[in-house]
């Protein structure tokens, strides 16, 4: 799956949690912070995500389910720091 700059921003920020999973709010508030996205373009984001079968939640939890996301984002350098 080919990924756009926005999607790849909140990959990026999902999987350099180190644990393949972080809370939709630290999500949402980073990505807002970095300039990334507007506040009300995350729900849109994270159902296209989850409907591709890219990211799932587990008690309010975002979570990578396409395991071949980690390799590719975790060897990705992380400019949203």
């Amino acid at each position: 799956m080919e990924f756009n700059d926005v999607e790849k921003a909140f990959l990026r920020v999902l999987c350099s949690s180190g644990h393949a999973q972080m809370g939709q709010d630290s999500i949402r508030d980073r990505l807002v912070a970095d300039e990334a996205i507007k506040p009300e373009e995350f729900k849109a984001l994270k159902k296209k995500l989850l409907y591709a079968g890219v990211i799932g939640i587990v008690y309010g939890n975002i979570t990578v389910q396409d395991k071949s996301i980690l390799a590719e984002f975790e060897e990705d350098e992380f400019p949203l720091e």
